[in-house]
């Protein structure tokens, strides 16, 4: 059997449309499980009087167990595809154990197309790898599947990983990767579930050896990672909904785009971020787009306080010119924002507003629960309106009014519009009906033509999800009439109405995660 220890030229993959994920390894419960390549039970023996398993190794993508058999013709056995049916690894979890039971085998079919036979020379060269139907059982409850959204097949990748999504290199250990399912078409695919790992060696960028050396190949995989989870922070927190349409590529097909300098928007895409290795060998981006700055729900964003988004003399992106970075390990992304920040305000006479209409001064911005720097923007023209409201509160993500007609179409009735009304004397209400409720003097407020749609929620959610699940609200005064509030909680002096829907949670779309 050959292992795979050629290596090509150093070179960008190709660019890659995708999704972007809100999962490093997409497994729900069993995320962070690290796994000892040195606990295999096999699940099969070969020929011999007496076989042992004495090694497990991963040779780049692909799981080879090795068995010496004395007596046996030949005394040295390998195990790999389906040879390793019924295999158990054993891995620290929730400090015990967890039990992984690969129950199936079969070749791996990428995200991008087409299909690779796996024969001997394919698998040896690394155009082709397995894929793994695993199961996981613990001592409190019955196997269940390691994948439970996606294809419910993982890809086995070397390697450890950090609960702060930081590639570990250590070659006693690896993880399985669950690989995402296409539930579009071969002409307009659209991949949902499983994890950023299995999207990232489908798209090029594997955590071994190919085009790449094996430390350099490491580094693009934890670019690629942090990118697909729009991790802004390295924190290994997502801040984008799965399913977010995705376009990136290398700096050598940046710098093509317009002479190193980056447009606002490519085939339909906004840009996103620039993604780099700083110096201390972490992945942070060297600035945001605009218009990401503007959107970004920062639902996860910075949670640890001591860290920024991007350093701030280099943002935004549109201003940077990739020319002079060329030959820099960094990725470049476009993506369709989906979602926008869903933003309470108020002003001094108790009268509220929300909306997802915000321009935000990333100068000020740092991210977590900061609301500093964002502004009411109802004429989208990037500067702040001249109205005495104030930023209280982030409310969350909400589905942005211009969803893609596909992923809108995908969703359903799974989801419903949040309507913006105002009245005579100024007052907003954000609900669910384009009857404003039926309250007298409410009328819908139409922004260039968008039909006064302020966005979408979920109508309802998958009650069983490990996800979050935050119901929006629709309040009133008991002091003010004519004074409503659309928010998660109740603002002091307010009285329930009606429940609006479910504000979208990262990683979590209704009745699944995508």
């Amino acid at each position: 059997m050959g292992l795979l220890t050629a290596l090509g030229a150093e070179a960008d993959p190709p660019p890659v449309n995708s999704a972007q994920g809100a999962r490093l390894h997409g497994s729900e419960r069993f995320e962070t499980v690290n796994i000892p390549l040195g606990s295999i039970e096999p699940g099969t023996v070969s020929a011999g009087p007496a076989c042992t398993t004495s090694a497990m190794m991963m040779a780049g993508g692909r799981l080879v167990g090795i068995q010496s058999c004395a007596g046996a013709n030949p005394p040295v056995w390998f195990l790999e595809g389906a040879d390793l049916v019924g295999a158990v690894f054993r891995a620290p979890f929730e400090g015990r154990s967890v039990k992984l039971t690969i129950e199936e085998v079969r070749c791996h079919v990428g995200i991008t197309g087409p299909a690779v036979p796996c024969t001997a020379q394919n698998l040896t060269n690394g155009k082709a790898f397995w894929e793994y139907r695993v199961t996981a059982s613990t001592e409190d409850a019955q196997p269940q599947p390691l994948c439970p959204t996606g294809s419910g097949f993982a890809l086995a990748a070397p390697h450890a990983w950090s609960t702060g999504g930081e590639l570990i290199p250590n070659p006693e250990y690896f993880t399985f990767a669950c690989a995402a399912k296409n539930e579009g078409t071969a002409t307009q695919p659209f991949f949902v579930g499983g994890g950023v790992v299995a999207k990232c060696i489908d798209w090029g960028y594997p955590p071994w050896a190919t085009s790449y050396p094996a430390t350099v190949a490491m580094e693009y995989h934890q670019l690629c990672t942090r990118m697909a989870m729009a991790d802004y922070c390295g924190e290994g927190r997502s801040n984008t909904l799965d399913g977010t349409p995705l376009k990136f590529m290398g700096a050598k097909d940046a710098v093509q785009l317009d002479g190193g300098a980056l447009p606002a928007t490519v085939d339909g895409y906004s840009l996103e971020a620039v993604w780099q290795v700083n110096g201390c060998g972490d992945v942070r981006p060297l600035c945001l787009g605009k218009k990401r700055w503007d959107t970004l729900p920062l639902e996860a964003t910075c949670v640890n306080k001591s860290l920024f988004i991007a350093p701030r003399a280099t943002r935004p992106c549109e201003s940077l010119n990739l020319a002079s970075l060329v030959n820099s390990k960094l990725l470049v992304s476009y993506s369709v924002f989906i979602d926008r920040p869903l933003m309470l305000f108020k002003d001094a006479g108790n009268g509220y507003v929300t909306t997802a209409a915000v321009t935000v001064n990333p100068d000020i911005l740092e991210g977590g629960g900061n609301v500093t720097g964002i502004f009411v923007d109802h004429n989208a023209d990037g500067l702040p309106d001249a109205t005495p409201y104030t930023a209280q509160r982030k409310e969350g993500p909400i589905l942005s009014p211009k969803l893609p007609a596909d992923i809108q179409s995908r969703m359903g009735n799974l989801i419903k519009p949040l309507y913006r009304c105002v009245n005579s004397s100024g007052r907003h209400m954000l609900t669910d009906t384009s009857t404003c409720d039926g309250i007298p003097g409410f009328f819908l407020k139409v922004i260039k033509g968008d039909q006064a749609i302020e966005g979408y929620v979920y109508s309802s959610v998958d009650v069983t999800s490990t996800g979050q699940r935050r119901p929006l609200k629709l309040w009133r005064s008991l002091t003010m009439p004519g004074v409503y509030a659309t928010s998660t909680q109740a603002p002091a002096g307010f009285w329930f109405v009606k429940d609006l829907g479910y504000l979208p949670a990262v990683g979590q779309l209704p009745g699944r995660d995508l």
